[in-house]
């Protein structure tokens, strides 16, 4: 505002002294080549005044103009950085004798403005004969720099009539590849003098769009002279509305504070205005509003008591940005009460259809993993604490309780602290670590959930429902690497988890033990297996995770397994041992003898396979004691032991004839 001023009145001041002293000596024509000639020598460009020029001296100073251009600068898209149809300018004579202005009119009828940085960034508003502008405006304005006031030289400013009528504006950035045009321009000063109100209320067209503004300022004169006044800011149009009602203490430094106000009808639509359109599915990004108050103090700037409605979503916060250091300093904190992200999400055919075509890429480049590097130097860029705290979050049928994010950002290093997850009677905990300081990054978390019921979740989840229970769930991990895939084949770290009083549905162990040839051709959705507890560890060592204790107790029989999880190929082989006891007695306690027929799972995890291992179990049978032992294991199992012997395939033929007539005399029947 403050140069825009000074250009105002630099150019009211050299007009008028020029129109005033010229007519008396010279033909008007000469007038008109010496304004072009001075300009011209001010500038370094060239003005023409191609139609009509006139001026008028009492009882008002003025000056008439058609056709009026100004040349660009060498390269740029335009030849012209501005053409006026028509300029008016008319001053009272009088009031300069007591060092006043009086502008009765001043009117820029279809103005066009091309303002362009080119691939250099230089500005075509920087002019080549700069000294000739710097000594002028020096002429014109006097600054204090202890003080940052500006003396304009003259003791008041009145404007009548000061119009821009339907202008037109257009801003070129090659540098960074960035257009904007502004049409139908139209503004109106209003200024009765420095020591009252100042207002500039104007329209403009932009894709396709109409928005108004109208600034307000409580005095001038305030502002020239740096001292505090009263300012008002409005800007509309069918796509949002934003108010600024406040005071500006200083101009230099800038210090200013007030209330802001922010509605948006639709971000969706809003998006899409600004050629950003969303293309995210769901019914959300409707309506927002956003209040507080903003706050600015030389290189700080604050918006405190901030309350956010997006959608469905209420929140209030605090935020301060402190531009003073090396690089910006972002403080803030933000408390949400039901943050739904269903409206957001997409639907589930729009899924489908993204998880299909990455699979098809993955498919076409044979990679597992991403190997496409990772780039987050930006985190060096920046430092950074924020808060989120939310009361409930619901990701499509999954709900979670109070919970509590902390982040902080320095020096290049993220730190994310989960401080509190409440989620299906359970609750959670962990932190992340990024370190961006290098190429290589350095990643490293921790994470428990711990009481949490499993079926609620898993159903919400995933939709399924096939195990119950209460479970924990810890996990920490390192890894290092420039890309996905990198990280992936350099993950280290262990865990373990922990599933209480629960049941698995859709299958029976005890059944699958005692009949091999069906369990894996029978309808087991009726079966279900109740267990005490179903527990293992884990070490994860250059993407390999490796488990040698998982446990699973039941009534009637017990579960062990042991194997690894090849992360980097996406592959599993894994070993299941059900064994089936005598008796219920035993859960949770000593060990009873029992049958244990294990079942091997290996393949990629999009195409696993099951098969039982006969073989597994004759490797055990060395002896008669041995075979009697095994039998004693499965009594009541009726001719399951037999029907299993006869279904399974391979192992060991006379091993297999062996048991078969063994389990025949121990149930007293013949082969």
């Amino acid at each position: 505002m403050k140069k825009a001023i000074i250009a105002l009145v630099s150019l009211v001041v050299i007009i008028g002294a020029a129109a005033v002293a010229l007519p008396f000596i010279v033909p008007i024509d000469r007038v008109k080549q010496e304004l072009v000639t001075a300009a011209n020598d001010a500038t370094g460009r060239e003005l023409a005044i191609d139609g009509d020029f006139s001026l008028s001296i009492f009882p008002t100073l003025g000056v008439k103009a058609s056709d009026v251009s100004f040349s660009n600068a060498n390269g740029a898209s335009a030849a012209k950085m501005a053409t006026i149809d028509s300029l008016v300018l008319e001053l009272d004579l009088l009031p300069l004798l007591s060092g006043k202005i009086q502008v009765d009119e001043f009117v820029l009828t279809k103005p066009v403005i091309n303002l362009e940085i080119d691939k250099n960034g230089q500005a075509n508003w920087v002019f080549d004969a700069k000294q000739s502008k710097e000594n002028s405006t020096t002429e014109a304005v006097e600054t204090d720099s202890s003080s940052g006031s500006m003396n304009l030289g003259i003791s008041d400013l009145n404007l009548g009539d000061v119009r821009v009528v339907d202008g037109f504006v257009s801003y070129i950035d090659l540098k960074s590849d960035t257009k904007i045009e502004l049409s139908d321009l139209n503004l109106d000063i209003l200024l009765a003098g420095l020591d009252e109100p100042f207002e500039a209320k104007g329209s403009a067209v932009w894709n396709q769009e109409k928005t108004d503004i109208d600034v307000k300022v409580g005095a001038l004169r305030a502002i020239l002279e740096n001292r505090d006044t009263t300012t008002n800011f409005n800007m509309s149009s069918t796509n949002f509305t934003l108010k600024y009602d406040g005071a500006v203490t200083t101009l230099d430094p800038l210090v200013l504070g007030g209330d802001v106000v922010l509605d948006i009808p639709s971000v969706r639509q809003l998006a899409a205005w600004v050629s950003q359109p969303i293309e995210a599915g769901g019914d959300g990004f409707g309506p927002l509003s956003i209040s507080g108050k903003v706050g600015v103090n030389t290189s700080k700037y604050s918006f405190t008591n901030a309350k956010i409605i997006f959608d469905k979503i209420n929140g209030a916060g605090d935020f301060t940005v402190d531009l003073g250091g090396e690089v910006p300093d972002i403080i803030g904190k933000l408390a949400l009460e039901t943050l739904d992200l269903n409206p957001y999400l997409a639907a589930e055919n729009q899924e489908t259809t993204t998880t299909s075509q990455k699979s098809q890429s993955v498919s076409t480049t044979g990679e597992k993993w991403d190997s496409t590097p990772t780039d987050l130097r930006g985190l060096n860029n920046l430092n950074a604490k924020f808060d989120l705290s939310v009361q409930e979050i619901l990701i499509k049928k999954i709900k979670i309780g109070a919970s509590a994010l902390a982040t902080t950002l320095k020096n290049g290093i993220l730190d994310i602290g989960l401080n509190e997850l409440n989620l299906y009677d359970g609750s959670g905990r962990g932190s992340i670590r990024v370190d961006a300081t290098n190429p290589t990054l350095k990643i490293s978390n921790s994470f428990t959930i711990e009481s949490v019921q499993l079926q609620p979740l898993l159903t919400d989840a995933a939709d399924f429902k096939k195990l119950s229970g209460k479970g924990l769930v810890q996990i920490d991990t390192t890894t290092v690497g420039k890309s996905q895939a990198d990280m992936v084949s350099a993950l280290n770290g262990a865990g373990q988890i922990l599933f209480e009083d629960g049941s698995i549905s859709g299958i029976n162990l005890a059944a699958m033990a005692r009949n091999v040839a069906t369990a894996f051709t029978d309808n087991q959705g009726s079966q279900k297996t109740d267990f005490a507890e179903l527990s293992g560890t884990f070490d994860i060592k250059n993407g390999i995770l490796t488990n040698n204790d998982l446990t699973m107790l039941n009534p009637f029989v017990r579960l062990s397994g042991a194997g690894t999880v090849e992360l980097p190929p996406k592959t599993l082989n894994y070993r299941i041992e059900p064994k089936l006891v005598a008796t219920a007695e035993g859960q949770g306690g000593a060990e009873k003898s029992g049958l244990a027929i294990p079942i091997n799972v290996s393949g990629s995890w999009d195409n696993l396979k099951f098969a039982p291992d006969l073989a597994g179990v004759l490797k055990n049978v060395t002896s008669p004691e041995g075979v009697k032992d095994l039998i004693d294991g499965a009594k009541g199992s009726g001719d399951g032991l037999k029907d299993a012997l006869k279904g399974a395939k391979g192992g060991d033929e006379e091993a297999v004839k062996g048991l078969l007539d063994a389990a025949g005399s121990l149930f007293g029947k013949k082969k």
